[in-house]
């Protein structure tokens, strides 16, 4: 059993660290989130907000914050658990995973060890790394401790509830590691999955991830053959699955943000140890990684079909955030951004929106930002990245009509059927899976 006014460090407040905390401390634990962002810790402190969008962390952060919930850039000493939350993003240039992070981290909180600490890795590394370099630097500052791997399985917008209701993996370093990481997170979610080894568990997260992105890409697959042959991906997709069990293929759509652009290239990294080279993952990452620059191509096919230069011409790209539901306002990882950088060194002006990204965020990137209606009026085409629930909502008629003619819109997630564009002349419209054509 594992008392609950145990103190916990929570090493890493990002999009992954603060909710955990956050959730931790609604769990009756007395929790240190630690980083060393000392301006980020130091606005939180003084707000009582966090600077992203996650659902239930505003109201968490009222109850606990400055009770159960501390904020310090300032590692805590002799905590009991300690659960590191730190990003692992590709090297620059490459598709090997940086673990550097992971080592300092360590070193930094093992100073202040205690008696027998706890410490739960939870960020997503190559299959090895929580014994070949979170061990080590444990075993140079105490004699006996627990060490376990708990890989974080939530998706941002739902991370909160979804720590609460999704099952728990669970691999430790003996079973007196298992014990305790177990005894802990049984006060968060009822469910846990007690694995043989911290190896396991680490190769779990990686499956996972690398599943989806692998899926995705198929349908992804899907919609460049349908393109190509005149058909509409959304359609047979949708006849496929119906009322069949034995398919259950996903929308086309862009694959992105913090995780999927990456953990597929974690898990490539640590079959090289082994001297496997997987070869349906690598080709899947690299198509799905691919999409952008395909979608970019046709638009540019579309305005040079048109009347003028494309240094003279403008294009709204709506949907910045690199997923849309559930909403989020992270752009690590957006398929807008690769399409934007395209389009810009063509010469195109782009206009930029999103439904939860701040417009300093937007504007940061290289786009201006605009209100939809703003973007529309007299902008040579349209494209919608992302799935926000508030495009099903938009009047894209009368958006549409506002367009400089000829112009394109482009609806990337099949949010509209063509007949909403009927009888606008000069207006073409497309989507991931089907060719331009006239409404």
């Amino acid at each position: 059993m594992v008392e609950a006014n145990l103190k916990v460090c929570v090493v890493g407040t990002g999009h992954i660290g603060l909710p955990l905390a956050a959730v931790l401390a609604d769990a009756g634990f007395q929790v240190t989130g630690y980083d060393t962002n000392d301006d980020f810790i130091s606005r939180v402190n003084t707000t009582g907000t966090a600077e992203f969008f996650e659902e239930g962390l505003p109201e968490l952060l009222r109850a606990h914050l400055h009770r159960r919930l501390t904020l310090s850039s300032t590692p805590p000493v002799a905590q009991d658990v300690y659960i590191m939350t730190v990003g692992t993003p590709l090297r620059g240039g490459s598709d090997r995973p940086n673990l550097e992070a992971i080592r300092a981290a360590t070193r930094q909180i093992a100073s202040g060890f205690g008696a027998d600490p706890l410490v739960i890795l939870r960020s997503t590394v190559t299959v090895g790394t929580t014994r070949s370099v979170v061990l080590p630097e444990i075993r140079q500052r105490v004699d006996h401790f627990g060490l376990a791997f708990c890989p974080e399985r939530t998706i941002e917008g739902k991370a909160i509830a979804e720590m609460r209701s999704l099952p728990q993996i669970v691999g430790g370093l003996d079973a007196g590691s298992a014990d305790r990481a177990e005894a802990l997170f049984r006060k968060v979610t009822p469910s846990i999955v007690r694995v043989s080894s911290i190896e396991a568990a680490e190769m779990i997260k990686l499956i996972n991830n690398t599943y989806r992105d692998v899926t995705f890409a198929f349908a992804n697959e899907i919609a460049l053959v349908a393109e190509r042959l005149g058909l509409s991906a959304a359609e047979m997709i949708a006849a496929a699955n119906r009322d069949y069990a034995r398919s259950n293929v996903p929308k086309p759509g862009f694959v992105g943000g913090p995780c999927l652009e990456k953990d597929a290239m974690i898990l490539r990294e640590s079959l090289r140890a082994v001297n496997f080279e997987p070869r349906v993952i690598g080709a899947a990452r690299r198509l799905n990684a691919s999409l952008p620059e395909d979608v970019a191509g046709r638009l540019l096919a579309a305005l040079r079909r048109g009347p003028r230069p494309l240094a003279e011409t403008r294009v709204l790209v709506s949907g910045f955030a690199f997923k849309g539901r559930p909403e989020t306002e992270d752009v690590r990882g957006s398929a807008a951004l690769p399409l934007m950088r395209q389009l810009q060194a063509e010469g195109v002006e782009v206009w930029g929106h999103d439904f939860v990204t701040p417009d300093k965020v937007i504007a940061d990137l290289g786009a201006r930002p605009a209100t939809l209606e703003e973007g529309f009026e007299g902008a040579d085409g349209a494209v919608i990245m992302n799935d926000h629930a508030g495009y099903a909502r938009l009047d894209i008629a009368a958006l549409a009509a506002t367009l400089r003619r000829p112009a394109f819109v482009f609806d990337s997630w099949n949010t509209w059927d063509l007949a909403c564009l009927r009888g606008l002349r000069g207006i073409t419209y497309a989507s991931l899976g089907t060719a331009f054509r006239t409404p």
